[in-house]
């Protein structure tokens, strides 16, 4: 449902009697029907409002409003309390009171909502400074741990460092980091060096006032835990995890993870102005969206049983979600890198012929420069033109790309081409494309993922509100996906395979509902569309030809049933991993190709 639904004149209604105002917690015993949640970005806030019609729970209405947590307001109570007034004029529903306070629990005239909830990425991200021993051991994992929350890191410190005792201080100094996140020596291991890296870190946390001086979090050889607790002393606040490295072979990473989620929440969350206002309308601890999409995904994970990735490339920031049954979900967050304010950063990451490579046309690198660097100053504005539109996608593509290889690390045997069973697409970028079909295409480019599975795009922006709402009342969270929260966009059939442009990859049978039968050869090199509108099944054959593999073995067919959507299904066969030709003509006309493939 969209803000431009159900708008009804509120302003003839009359304002509730003042004792029905009060906001309340707990006048009621009888379990919530109603859920307001909220999610504070760092360019738009989206409350989305949830209730029980029919027996059944449903999205009823959201709204996305400027987040008000910079100047000029200053204050992120602010654009959730917008966003609210607009909800309850285009529901006809008084959620208010005369003061702004929202009504808790829900009246039984339909005033006011029962409960209240919001996840946060609006905070800045937690400034970081690792020390370790190794950078291929020690350092990266620590880094892994870090990727499950909002961070920056800022300098590193390892037996490979070359600075002296004093630069490494004055880095410390000079940075004022929020946190020093310290790793190294398996459980029993080196201890000596270690040890002097600490002696560094109480020097430069010491050279800096109270208010100044950063957390400690040790996550590394257990045998040296207490003299580090003396080292630092009572002035330098330490926080102790399990070793993200007890052995060479072995990671440890959910405790140090969870700490530095904790920290994020501590340090950044609670300190947005107007955050305790939100805190004292929410019944719910306030949670990373971050952590909110990881539980999500781990829903859909269960519910698939099978493997699950969850995209969401925000304004500041991009974080994928890894989660499989009986398998850690993995969480990873790129925090210096997105489609807002942190855009140019690509600049810095890529060179810019990467990023023109994704264009079907040609364009001049200055054009391009000048819109990035326009992006990151005016982040709301969004493409006017086609060129435009094509540019903001190519960012997209490098911009997780980038990302990806932060993520291939923590992917099962280290790959991104391991088969799946479901894709979900979230972030405004890739779900207000002109067609869904260009922002499906943009990740199978980038992920290059395998097998056959289906995708979703979060159109609403309330996936990671459903999983807020999953942990108090599953049931709601359930019933909304199932009331068409999200948007299915079809099916894919990625094979694996290597061959000749032109030969055939992959023939394909289509029977569906109303007993259409569709018989299509699928030429390796090329991805294509068959399509199934949203609402219909149908019965697919697959009869991949001997070099390729659907997913069963090579050569081996496979019938199944799929369910149509916004896009229908899509025939990636160009291989995996594919490459893109170096010659400007020709890469630009298979670009070109591919959009119209799957009619993007």
């Amino acid at each position: 449902m969209t803000t431009n639904e159900m708008m009804t004149d509120t302003s003839a209604e009359s304002a509730p009697d003042a004792a029905a105002e009060q906001t309340t917690a707990g006048l009621s015993t009888t379990p919530p029907k109603s859920f307001l949640i909220a999610d504070c970005g760092s360019v738009n806030t989206t409350v989305a409002l949830f209730d029980a019609a029919a027996d059944s729970y449903r999205l009823v209405a959201r709204v996305s409003v400027p987040t008000t947590a910079i100047e000029p307001w200053s204050n992120i109570h602010l654009g959730i309390q917008e966003a609210v007034a607009q909800i309850a004029d285009i529901t006809g529903r008084i959620l208010m009171n005369q003061r702004g306070d929202l009504i808790r629990p829900a009246r039984i005239s339909g005033t006011g909502v029962d409960a209240f909830a919001a996840v946060i990425s609006a905070a800045p991200p937690l400034d970081t400074i690792l020390v370790g021993l190794f950078e291929k051991v020690s350092l990266a994992s620590a880094r892994r741990a870090l990727n499950s929350a909002y961070t920056r890191e800022l300098d590193a410190f390892s037996l490979a460092d070359t600075r002296s005792e004093s630069e490494q201080i004055g880095s410390i100094v000079r940075h004022q980091p929020d946190l020093i996140f310290v790793a190294g020596g398996a459980n029993g291991g080196a201890e000596e060096r270690l040890l002097q890296l600490i002696d560094t870190i109480q020097i430069g946390a010491l050279a800096l006032s109270d208010v100044k001086r950063p957390r400690v979090l040790f996550a590394g050889n257990i045998a040296v835990r207490e003299r580090i607790r003396t080292t630092l002393g009572e002035n330098i606040h330490l926080h102790v995890a399990e070793n993200v490295r007890p052995s060479l072979e072995s990671e440890n990473l959910a405790d140090a993870g969870q700490i530095v989620n904790e920290l994020y929440e501590a340090l950044k969350i609670k300190s947005l102005p107007g955050i305790q206002d939100i805190s004292e309308w929410s019944g719910f601890p306030l949670q990373p969206t971050a952590q909110a999409l990881a539980d999500i995904t781990t829903y859909f994970a269960a519910l698939q049983n099978g493997r699950v990735i969850a995209v969401d490339l925000g304004a500041s920031n991009v974080t994928f979600v890894e989660a499989a049954p009986e398998k850690r979900t993995r969480l990873c967050v790129q925090s210096d890198i997105g489609m807002g304010q942190p855009i140019a950063n690509i600049l810095d990451k890529k060179p810019l012929a990467d990023i023109l490579r994704w264009l079907p046309s040609p364009m001049e690198a200055e054009q391009a420069r000048d819109f990035i660097h326009n992006k990151a100053l005016y982040p709301h504005t969004i493409p006017v033109t086609e060129p435009e539109l094509r540019l903001e996608q190519a960012i997209a593509r490098e911009a997780l790309r980038d990302s990806v290889t932060e993520m291939h690390a923590s992917w099962e045997n280290g790959q991104a081409t391991t088969p799946l069973n479901l894709l979900l697409i979230g972030g405004k970028t890739l779900t207000a494309a002109p067609r869904p079909s260009q922002s499906l295409l943009l990740l199978l480019d980038v992920l290059q993922p395998t097998g056959i599975f289906a995708a979703a795009m979060d159109v609403y922006g309330v996936l990671p509100a459903l999983g807020a709402l999953a942990a108090y009342e599953p049931l709601a969270a359930v019933q909304s996906l199932e009331g068409g929260a999200l948007l299915d966009l079809g099916w894919v059939v990625a094979p694996i395979g290597k061959g000749h442009p032109g030969q055939p990859a992959l023939h394909i049978v289509m029977e569906s509902e109303d007993s259409q039968r569709l018989e299509v050869e699928v030429e390796y090199g090329t991805i294509e569309t068959l399509p199934l509108a949203a609402g219909q099944s149908a019965k697919v054959t697959l009869r991949p030809s001997r070099r390729f593999d659907v997913g069963f073995g090579p050569g081996k067919e496979k019938q199944v049933t799929i369910h149509g959507g916004a896009v229908g299904l899509v025939i990636d066969a160009r291989g995996r991993p594919f490459n893109l030709p170096a010659d400007d003509e020709a890469r630009q006309a298979l670009l070109r190709q591919w959009l119209w493939g799957v009619g993007g």
